[in-house]
């Protein structure tokens, strides 16, 4: 299935050991820090319907102030979505709205995931408030209602134990195992803990969740990279505010890289 994944912000204030967010910030430079409201209606504007629409990228979407009113744009709108989210910036206001949105909405919501803090600290820039543990309960209590088609709740933590602060939840995951991200994580930023590190390959590479490149991620000014592993910014495909969905598709770069792809290994 095609998707568009929109990092709200860049410079996610949660700091997490596997996403390189200095890199991004870096990269990306000083360009809209926010993808403002306006903006996310004229792109979304551009999205076939059949582009499933995913809160995630590369920063938690409610560090955006904005979030909950573009996610009850995008419902609202008809499209379908997968929301990722640590609950970071949630104010009980817009968990509120949030849920209730995803109750009226259920069959279009098709993945939530919380992410929680872990006992490892990879989650550098969280901190413990009553508003946080009470929004968390209620999306718990919400994703085990059965409505939504996945419901999923994670920490970055090779044993699954979310952040001391939270014991007293009891929650119990499983165990998760980080990866490089492209090559864009190395082993010191994650001390103590295993990482995966991904074979080097020279040659032709296919994507294993798409052959036709079409999982996309968008930052706050428009530019679509190639994907949610791109934080290197090494493949702009497009800009949504300059240019229609299925132009992006028909570009050189794009071409060249599903040439190269196709090719046999």
């Amino acid at each position: 299935m095609p998707s568009l994944e929109f990092t709200l912000m860049v410079g996610c204030p949660l700091k997490c050991t596997f996403c390189p967010q200095d890199t991004l910030r870096g990269l990306y430079g000083k360009n809209t820090k926010y993808f403002s409201l306006d903006d996310f209606k004229t792109v979304l504007g551009k999205v076939p319907k059949h582009v499933r629409i995913d809160f995630s990228g590369m920063a938690e979407p409610w560090a955006n102030p904005d979030a909950t009113a573009m996610l009850r744009h995008t419902l609202e709108a008809g499209y379908s979505m997968a929301i990722y989210t640590t609950l970071y910036g949630m104010e009980a206001e817009d968990a509120e709205t949030v849920a209730e949105l995803i109750r009226t909405h259920a069959a279009q919501v098709e993945v939530m995931c919380l992410h929680l803090p872990d006992r490892n600290g990879n989650m550098r820039g969280w901190k413990y408030n009553p508003v946080y543990e009470a929004n968390l309960i209620a999306f718990i209590k919400l994703g085990l209602s059965g409505i939504l088609p996945r419901f999923e709740v994670m920490t970055m933590d090779a044993g699954g134990k979310p952040h001391q602060d939270l014991d007293h939840l009891g929650i119990q995951l499983g165990a998760w195992v980080g990866h490089t991200r492209a090559g864009n994580v190395g082993s010191a930023a994650v001390p103590g803990q295993a990482i995966l590190d991904m074979p080097e390959r020279h040659g032709a590479v296919t994507c294993s969740f798409t052959p036709f490149y079409d999982q996309n991620v968008i930052l706050p000014n428009g530019d679509v990279v190639l994907c949610c592993m791109d934080y290197s910014l090494k493949h702009k495909i497009g800009n949504l505010l300059e240019h229609e969905y299925y132009e992006m598709y028909a570009s050189g770069g794009l071409a060249r890289l599903i040439r190269v792809g196709a090719t046999d290994q």
